[in-house]
């Protein structure tokens, strides 16, 4: 038996809020996590213009290219980004497809300095942010992780342009990141001279837009 793979043209869809202007100040790039749909994860976001201000924060939400039914062989669907199979294939695969959508979304935005773009992934969406942050040219001010963990296989390249960008998210109740987790992901950064921001929060594996307006009206000034 030899294993072979193809290259082909492949559509992905992906969803964005908010209207990409001048008066935009920040471009938001936002990663679901597992059995997630970009549909509905980017709707967390949606309370991030004010009626008075509605251009400020721009949307992204990439979709994982792989979907499946979540339970039995009908009802939801989820997407994710990669499983164990052939994970590098996955890997390289979701790499082009984010470099082109981004490329393609903000290709206008070397024009325009005053925008910032935040990336902020959550759960297993996190891993896969942190792999593209590493590969993309683009400058991110801010890598926001929410219930979900950095990459163990990126190089320190990522570390060098994230130095003092990273801010953790993690509530005190989620049944995927324990303390001592935590614990072991704060000694691997210390390890590599990273000190990033800590937000802890009341509540499970979600995301509460109360907390990250409180982080916007704090941090994004």
């Amino acid at each position: 038996m030899t294993k072979k793979t193809i290259s082909f043209s492949h559509q992905a869809r992906y969803f964005t809020f908010g209207n990409l202007s001048n008066e935009t100040e920040y471009i938001w790039i936002v990663f679901h996590g597992y059995g997630q749909l970009a549909e509905y994860f980017i709707k967390k976001f949606e309370g991030l213009n004010s009626q008075s201000n509605t251009e400020r924060h721009y949307v992204i939400a990439p979709q994982g290219l792989s979907t499946a039914y979540l339970k039995s062989f009908t009802g939801r669907v989820g997407a994710n980004w990669m499983t164990k199979y052939d994970r590098e294939l996955d890997i390289e695969n979701n790499l082009n497809y984010l470099e082109t959508l981004i490329s393609n979304e903000l290709k206008d935005i070397s024009s325009s300095k005053n925008k910032k773009i935040i990336v902020l992934g959550f759960s297993q969406g996190a891993a896969t942010a942190s792999r593209w942050i590493a590969h993309t040219n683009f400058e991110i001010s801010e890598f926001l992780v929410w219930g979900g963990m950095i990459a163990h296989d990126i190089d320190s390249i990522f570390y060098k342009k994230m130095k003092d960008k990273i801010t953790l998210f993690y509530g005190d109740q989620d049944e995927f990141i324990s303390e001592e987790g935590l614990k072991t992901n704060l000694i691997k950064l210390e390890k590599l001279d990273i000190t990033p921001s800590l937000i802890p929060y009341k509540g499970t594996h979600r995301i509460y837009t109360d907390v990250l307006n409180e982080f916007i009206e704090n941090s994004l000034r």
